[in-house]
């Protein structure tokens, strides 16, 4: 989850849904038919989500809230899942308002079901804040996720994965605003915690080094940046692969991307492309990192393919290494 946020659709049961934790269920009795087809299409739902069947999959969402709405009434928490769920094929479509509105209703539900502090809304902030984030809303973004961080060290222990987890999204928000000050702490934060889990934090542990090193470039601090190399080197020799940081600047051939014809009219798009080069330097994969719109996203990782690097040797030996490319796209 954390780098990048991938789109997780709920697993609704109308007798419990999961959010963040567990919702107090009401007593059960015996169902009514609205709710036993609102559960059969949501199953539907989560087949086709699973897919990739969006579209077959966006009308199917929109009854089983309606049959919920039937059933519950318009405030009831069982509600909550199947906003979420809704929400999040609307922003598979880029329907952003629609998203929006659903996220903001059940985050609603969750204020008036469990009060302001209750770590159940944490869900619903963290999808606000992933909006407003790919709309380049940093300020609202921030809003959303500084929230969520601090109901989550309310109620979860401080070396929580969670809480960590937490701080490293808020910290990408900052990031992207270029307030690099704010984002170096929570960076930190996280950083200690996932040390902690080992081998099973190792994976999103990279992630945020290698963030926090585009931080530390930007900001010159070069001896800072070297330690954070190193560690990003122990970690990914361990899988095989030379950890190579910024790629910028070692490239034989950067291609450089033209601002896309039909993508929407920003003075200024940063992205971020995750590339694996061979050993003789040329990408052989490259994806973008966070959730850029698709026509940056394609533009970019189209441009990394086609760019070419120095080779890296270890031990006089050629070897793969992963890296970031940073494409800047200014509207003229």
């Amino acid at each position: 989850m954390i780098v990048s946020r991938a789109i997780v659709i709920v697993s609704l049961l109308l007798g419990g849904c999961a959010i963040v934790t567990s919702i107090a269920q009401a007593p059960q009795t015996s169902e009514s038919p609205q709710l036993v087809e609102s559960k059969e299409l949501n199953s539907r739902v989560l087949k086709l989500y699973g897919e990739h069947k969006y579209d077959e999959a966006l009308p199917l969402a929109k009854r089983a809230l309606e049959l919920g709405e039937t059933a519950l009434g318009p405030s009831e928490p069982r509600l909550i899942p199947l906003l979420i769920n809704l929400g999040n094929l609307y922003v598979t479509k880029q329907q952003v308002d629609d998203a929006k509105s659903c996220f903001e209703r059940a985050l609603s539900i969750s204020e008036k079901s469990f009060g302001a502090d209750d770590l159940r809304l944490a869900r619903p902030l963290d999808e606000l804040g992933y909006l407003m984030s790919n709309k380049l809303d940093y300020q609202k973004a921030e809003t959303f996720f500084s929230r969520s961080l601090m109901i989550k060290e309310k109620s979860l222990k401080p070396d929580d994965i969670e809480v960590a987890r937490a701080a490293f999204v808020l910290g990408e928000v900052y990031r992207k605003s270029h307030q690099y000050a704010k984002a170096e702490p929570l960076y930190q934060q996280a950083i200690r915690t996932y040390e902690k889990y080992g081998k099973k934090g190792d994976a999103e542990l990279l992630q945020v080094l290698k963030n926090y090193l585009n931080i530390l470039v930007a900001e010159n601090r070069k001896d800072e940046a070297a330690l954070v190399q190193a560690r990003l080197a122990e970690l990914a020799a361990q899988a095989g692969v030379v950890e190579g940081g910024l790629l910028n600047g070692t490239a034989i051939k950067l291609v450089q991307p033209a601002y896309p014809s039909m993508a929407p009219r920003v003075p200024l798009v940063i992205v971020q492309v995750r590339v694996l080069i061979d050993e003789t330097g040329r990408v052989i994969k490259a994806e973008a990192t966070g959730h850029p719109h698709p026509t940056f996203k394609a533009a970019a990782e189209e441009a990394a393919r086609h760019s070419v690097f120095t080779p890296t040797l270890l031990s006089g030996t050629p070897v793969k290494v992963t890296g970031t490319i940073i494409y800047n796209f200014f509207l003229r």
